[in-house]
């Protein structure tokens, strides 16, 4: 089984990203030719953390750009985020920052933050 490396994670969730979909670990899995549970122990035998929680943080650096550089509103930076929903995005967005996606675009000086 081979383990695959944080370059291919990311690498795949832009792809995702790209299309406006959804990342999944067993998409990825079955790209690589594991399962999602082979690809989730392998990951974090290798790296210490969980596969899902470092595709949210790859997500969540393309949101931070896109706050800082557009003045696309929350919601659409979301889905072009590669998250399907808003609330799944905050969330996600919370986690990995300690903020919300409104408080990085209102200190930004870009965007609104409404729908």
């Amino acid at each position: 089984m081979g383990v695959v490396s944080k370059i291919a994670v990311a690498r795949y969730v832009r792809n995702c990203v790209r299309r406006e979909d959804v990342p999944r670990v067993s998409e990825l899995a079955q790209l690589e030719g594991m399962t999602a549970e082979q690809l989730s122990r392998a990951f974090r035998a290798r790296f210490g953390g969980r596969i899902s929680d470092f595709m949210k943080a790859v997500q969540v650096r393309y949101a931070r750009r896109l706050l800082r550089t557009t003045d696309l509103n929350t919601t659409r930076i979301a889905y072009l985020s590669g998250f399907g929903t808003r609330r799944t995005f905050f969330r996600a967005y919370r986690r990995v920052t300690g903020r919300t996606p409104a408080d990085d675009q209102r200190n930004s000086g870009r965007g609104s933050s409404h729908s």
